[in-house]
């Protein structure tokens, strides 16, 4: 595949509630993505607020489908990240005590490198959801 295919990601995203379907989950109070792109490695760190407070979540990925872990609390996550031609794709399994959740993460960044749309899907013993999330570019 061509380099030139594979978008830099970088940069500071900020959700657009308004351009965004949560599914069935309510939406965040806010959520922005601050991503350090320098292929094939990647830092996502996702910041976001809900009613039960702020929240944040470090990713260090790597493109090329080498399993990468990252703990938040309790919280173990190991993931994969390829591309599928201008498309990251991230697959990943969350274990926190005996819950264990899986899900995955395509990420596709505009033409104009001023929309990063975001869709989600995650799965877990009770329940399925598939969101659409729509973040625009903002000031670093």
């Amino acid at each position: 595949m061509a380099q030139a295919s594979r978008p830099n990601l970088s940069g500071r995203w900020e959700l657009d509630k308004s351009r965004s379907d949560f599914g069935s989950l309510p939406p965040d109070d806010s959520a922005m993505e601050l991503i350090q792109h320098q292929e094939p490695k990647l830092t996502i760190t996702q910041i976001w607020k809900d009613a039960q407070g702020e929240h944040s979540l470090v990713w260090q990925l790597t493109t090329d489908g080498t399993e990468n872990l990252a703990r938040m609390n309790e919280t173990e996550i190991a993931s994969r990240t390829v591309w599928e031609d201008s498309k990251l794709v991230t697959e990943w399994r969350m274990k926190r005590g005996a819950q264990l959740s899986e899900g995955k993460f395509v990420r596709s960044l505009s033409e104009d490198r001023k929309t990063l749309a975001v869709g989600v899907h995650r799965r877990s013993a009770s329940n399925e959801i598939d969101q659409h999330l729509v973040f625009v570019e903002s000031p670093q």
